[in-house]
């Protein structure tokens, strides 16, 4: 009997192994550039509006968060490559790919976009045409279609920055006749963030351009139905009892 025994424990170890992957889920988190809804410190200081919610949803569950930070390119190039199994991280229908094939039933977050530019040449955002022969500032990785039209008839020129302080300083610099679109979330928290003074901005909503548009968790594609509905039915119960507006308050 005890000839068989390292094959016995080599099996059970086996099978513990695998529970364990079972159990992981693997969450996607886009470097510097996605706060508040995903911040990284110190390489594993995590939080964010998103990452407080999947905390959340697996607190006291028999899911273990595997973390996993790229710059949003890369994210986006191992995700459709087929990324680690059970992936999770978040999109929106309109964004396409990965971040729009499989969404949690409820939206966790409403997004609205603005323009921000400097208040020491104002000027008064109604449409697109009030951008004309002016500069557009926008992150490495955001892409917006609604803004490519304009790109491509040469009447608005298109300037790509790193992170947000590069965007503000360039509309700072540039008064009049550069501006910034971004998600207003985005914009107001890494100006707190960064001591920047408001009084220094203007703020003028671009929903005319970009329209409102939820945001909801994304899956893996190919994630377990039972791990699936976990999340989504943890969800619902922190959106019906408050906690994600609860989460949200917490970075305003």
């Amino acid at each position: 009997m005890n000839k068989f025994f390292p094959i016995a424990t080599a099996l059970t170890l086996s099978c513990s192994s695998f529970a364990i992957n079972a159990e992981s889920i693997n969450y996607y988190v886009i470097a510097k550039q996605a706060s508040p809804f995903q911040i990284e410190k110190d390489n594993n200081n995590h939080s964010g509006i998103v990452t407080d919610i999947v905390r959340a949803i697996f607190k006291d569950s028999q899911y273990d968060i595997n973390y996993h930070t790229y710059p949003f390119n890369r994210m986006i190039s191992l995700l459709e490559a087929g990324g680690k199994p059970n992936w999770i991280t978040y999109g929106s229908p309109g964004w396409g790919g990965v971040q729009a094939e499989n969404l949690s039933d409820i939206p966790i977050y409403n997004v609205k976009h603005v323009l921000v530019s400097s208040n020491k040449d104002p000027f008064e955002f109604n449409s697109m045409q009030d951008m004309s022969d002016r500069v557009v500032v926008l992150l490495h990785g955001f892409d917006y279609p609604q803004l490519r039209p304009y790109f491509e008839s040469g009447n608005v020129e298109e300037l790509r920055v790193k992170d947000y302080s590069a965007a503000f300083r360039v509309i700072k610099k540039l008064p009049g006749d550069t501006a910034f679109v971004e998600m207003e979330s985005r914009v107001k928290y890494n100006l707190s963030q960064q001591n920047q003074n408001l009084s220094q901005y203007e703020i003028q909503p671009f929903s005319a351009v970009i329209p409102d548009y939820p945001i909801y968790l994304a899956f893996d594609p190919k994630m377990d139905k039972n791990m699936q509905s976990f999340i989504n039915s943890k969800l619902k119960e922190l959106k019906t009892s408050g906690a994600i507006d609860d989460i949200v308050k917490n970075y305003f």
